[in-house]
């Protein structure tokens, strides 16, 4: 897991998925109670939640575990930190 600063003071959380010269690719986790959702939930579905979209990775007790594809231009990014702990 990675903290990617970016040039505007923005931070994303996420596992970096593919990095090259040009553009960084992130994947970014998110967990939402399983109450936000009336209907049948299946792993790869697609969701919107506040605005954003996102794919069920897995429905775990009480949770949905969702995530999403960043693409970041590597002249934006400040810095790269690695988490130890989450």
């Amino acid at each position: 897991m990675y903290m990617i600063e970016l040039q505007n003071g923005q931070r994303i959380t996420g596992e970096i998925v593919k990095m090259d010269k040009k553009m960084l690719k992130v994947k970014v986790i998110a967990l939402a109670p399983i109450t936000l959702f009336s209907n049948t939930l299946r792993i790869g579905d697609k969701v919107k939640l506040d605005g954003e979209e996102f794919v069920i990775e897995d429905v775990v007790e009480g949770g949905v575990k969702l995530s999403k594809l960043i693409l970041v231009e590597r002249k934006n990014v400040k810095a790269i930190r690695k988490i130890e702990n989450l």
